[in-house]
């Protein structure tokens, strides 16, 4: 279908300059040319990641980029690229990641025709952000088919129950609609206390919106490297007690996850106290396998 809508492609960065160049040259790189490019630089220490920003934007009029004057958090600014795009069509890109170059085009097609699809998304691979092999996870086609049903009800319920490790909160990287980004959803979500926000974003967008997903792995997600080495044991001045305290905001934010797929439910249209009933007491027991890991 041929189209120019303007899509808005926003970069939150910090202190990656070897990964947001990649990244970079991946989202130039795309067959689909009417692009804004919205980079934030979360007052990145490394001064090669201002390098590589100015660089880039001195040879491509598509970039705008800002800095932020001291380190704003993650959530806060993915928001801020959010709030500062101009297109009818916006898509989160990590500083880390990589895009096949029809990454835009083939998932821009189905929201331009079909009017109920809210975001659009792909099979993908992943590998360590060094650029070296990694374990070969599969497909993950047959766990994100689930969420493709007309009923919201059953998307919101599919998603909440499936298990994480199925790489769902993967799909906040889709391309979406500009009109299925509810702003004031995505700010209460990305400044919730609950564990996982990622994931409880995207349900919340499948409450009301159709998904869109292809076979085609266009898109690759990053792991840390290998040489990032083991784990360090904890200081040996760290306290029993703040351990405890660390235990317990864990369990409280697994708690409130929960909630907010139950209050998501709530408010989908179709749902009803059978419905609810059914889900929540599905979903409990994940939860409670998930407090119980701590």
């Amino acid at each position: 279908m041929k189209n120019n809508a303007l899509v808005t492609v926003g970069i939150p960065t910090y202190n990656r300059a070897t990964g947001l160049e990649r990244t970079l040259q991946s989202i130039k790189s795309q067959t689909y040319s009417n692009l804004e490019i919205v980079i934030s630089d979360n007052a990145s220490p490394d001064k090669r990641v201002r390098k590589v920003i100015e660089q880039a934007a001195s040879m491509d009029a598509r970039i705008r980029h800002f800095t932020q004057k001291e380190n704003i958090g993650a959530a806060d600014n993915f928001l801020f690229v959010l709030r500062q795009a101009k297109g009818r069509f916006f898509m989160w890109a990590a500083d880390d990641d990589e895009w096949h170059p029809s990454f835009i085009e083939e998932l821009l097609d189905p929201l331009l025709s079909r009017p109920s699809f809210g975001l659009s998304f792909c099979d993908f691979h992943v590998r360590f952000s060094d650029g070296s092999p990694c374990k070969d996870y599969g497909s993950f086609i047959d766990a994100f088919d689930e969420f493709r049903d007309e009923k919201a009800t059953e998307r919101v319920s599919r998603y909440a129950l499936q298990a994480p490790e199925r790489g769902k909160a993967n799909i906040i990287y889709s391309l979406y609609k500009m009109e299925a980004l509810d702003y004031t959803h995505a700010e209460r979500y990305f400044h919730s206390k609950a564990w996982g926000t990622d994931m409880l974003f995207v349900c919340d967008i499948l409450s009301r919106w159709d998904f869109h997903i292809t076979n085609k792995k266009l898109y690759s997600v990053s792991l840390p490297g290998p040489q990032a080495g083991p784990e360090l044991p904890e200081p040996a001045n760290t306290s029993k007690i703040s351990r405890r305290a660390a235990k317990r905001k864990l369990a409280a934010g697994y708690l409130q996850h929960g909630l907010a797929y139950i209050g998501i439910l709530a408010q989908t249209n179709g749902s009803n106290p059978l419905l609810m009933l059914k889900f929540t007491s599905r979903l409990i027991p994940r939860i409670w396998t998930l407090v119980k890991t701590i």
